[in-house]
């Protein structure tokens, strides 16, 4: 039996919260806000400098987290597909089935489904919202679902396609590559990454539908001279803009880094591109910024950053002191608790941490600033942090967050970390956990342990996944189970 901690998946708190977070809004005059959210690629909460980085690579970004509401333990799974999956659909992996990455713009076989799975931007488009996305997508396969994003909420886009580019491989190469995903071969799919379509320079993208090759433009820039005019024509409002931007993730799975327009020398050390990346990531923020700004809407648009997992692990930064090495894929801090703020001066008192939320939460807050609550037949597991990021509340509604991937689950509060395999941590004192406290007897250790393992122990089942899921790591698990 769960006391003190807040339950997350209840239809009747999600309501509540709901219409306790509305009020206010409605009470002071507000418009509907547009909402601007900006997602970065594979990069951990050691490169940004609000989160106590000393690589001095985000500037604006620091600005927006001074100034807004910085979370200070935001989990998601810790790779691209399971965390975009948990952010648009509000919904933890056991509850959707994706429990492991699943590559559909690569490999196939099955997606994201508007069906099954009801994501937020399209409420968004049905309560009367302009709504545009521009950048990666990924959940679905754009080839062999035309017309997906529209049926997902987004009126235009402009999205990297992320496939195989059959410009640049013959007919018996596509061949090959659709045995390789057949026969799941991890080594032969690896080698395949590199006839992957550019997302950088040359870039390919599908705008409204439409598949086009941009010779010499780079991919970032193109992405956001669409958002920049996707928010002039949009104005009037209301809009929500999705810029789940390429940036920070290479080129491919074997290309860790790119050189941008900043320093087109590809030939220096990757520490030093990878923060380059992150710079440019960090100007497109303050140009999208700026606009808002020029066109006069800073007072009725609330603006959200946050990356979507960690960092590469051949990278490292300092953090607080320490070298921080990326541990994408990874279930511990720096693989899996990432960058997340909120920035609406107007809306939103800025100057304060909230000490924990999870990518679950990003749903309902939206649909709760928003007005655009979501269907009684689909509820996401998460919680409404609208009321205290208004400031009618001084604390958070989380006790504990949630994080997971393939088998192991994890649950955290402000101090401790438990993990479904039994390791506990002192992640305040031990944040790179060294130090396993699992068999210490200490009360507190111990009562902190039972109250982590309490909620473990309320979670549902997993449930299955809707496919087969496909991707480099699904291979690997399923190669290793086997004994290959």
């Amino acid at each position: 039996m769960l006391t003190n901690l807040r339950w997350p998946f209840g239809c009747v708190l999600a309501a509540t919260c709901f219409l306790i977070g509305l009020a206010p809004a409605i009470a002071a005059g507000f418009e509907r806000p547009n909402v601007v959210l900006i997602l970065l690629d594979n990069v951990g909460q050691e490169w940004f400098g609000c989160y106590g980085s000393e690589e001095r690579c985000t500037p604006t970004i620091d600005r927006l987290a001074t100034e807004g509401v910085r979370v200070e333990n935001c989990y998601t799974p810790p790779v691209c597909g399971p965390s975009r999956t948990v952010l648009l659909t509000g919904r933890y992996p056991h509850t959707t089935g994706f429990r492991l990455h699943h590559d559909a713009a690569l490999y196939g076989g099955g997606g994201l489904q508007p069906e099954r799975d009801v994501v937020f931007p399209r409420l968004l488009r049905e309560a009367g919202y302009s709504t545009a996305i521009a950048g990666k997508w990924q959940i679905n396969n754009l080839y062999d679902e035309p017309g997906i994003l529209e049926r997902h909420g987004f009126q235009e886009s402009l999205v990297w396609p992320g496939s195989i580019d059959r410009d640049q491989i013959t007919s018996e190469q596509c061949a090959t590559f659709r045995d390789i995903v057949r026969r799941e071969a991890y080594d032969d799919a690896v080698a395949f990454n590199r006839h992957i379509e550019s997302r950088y320079w040359s870039p390919v993208f599908f705008r409204n539908g439409r598949r086009e090759v941009l010779p010499e433009k780079f991919g970032p820039d193109v992405a956001k001279e669409f958002a920049l005019d996707f928010l002039r024509r949009r104005r009037n409002g209301p809009f929500f803009l999705y810029l789940p931007m390429v940036l920070t993730h290479g080129q491919s799975f074997t290309e860790n880094v790119v050189a941008t327009p900043s320093n087109r020398d590809a030939g220096r050390p990757h520490h030093e591109m990878f923060a380059d990346m992150l710079r440019y990531a960090d100007a497109i923020v303050g140009e999208i910024v700026t606009e808002i700004e020029s066109l006069g809407l800073k007072k009725n648009t609330i603006i959200i950053v946050a990356s979507d997992n960690g960092t590469e692990k051949g990278l490292t930064a300092r953090r607080n002191g320490r070298s921080v090495r990326g541990d994408l894929y990874g279930l511990s801090e720096a693989g899996g608790n990432v960058a997340l703020l909120f920035y609406a001066p107007a809306q939103i008192p800025g100057g304060r941490v909230l000490p924990l939320a999870d990518f679950t939460d990003i749903y309902p807050t939206i649909c709760d600033f928003t007005g655009a609550p979501p269907l009684d037949r689909y509820r996401p597991d998460g919680i409404s942090l609208a009321p205290y990021l208004r400031g009618a509340s001084v604390a958070g509604p989380r006790n504990w967050i949630l994080n997971e991937y393939h088998d192991v689950r994890v649950v955290r509060n402000e101090r401790y970390k438990l993990y479904s395999d039994g390791r506990f941590f002192d992640v305040i004192a031990d944040p790179l956990e060294e130090r396993n406290l699992a068999g210490q007897l200490a009360s507190s250790l111990v009562s902190a342990r039972l109250r982590l393992q309490s909620v473990l122990d309320s979670l549902p089942r997993n449930t299955p996944p809707p496919f087969r899921l496909l991707s480099l790591s699904a291979f690997r698990i399923r190669a290793e189970n086997r004994g290959d």
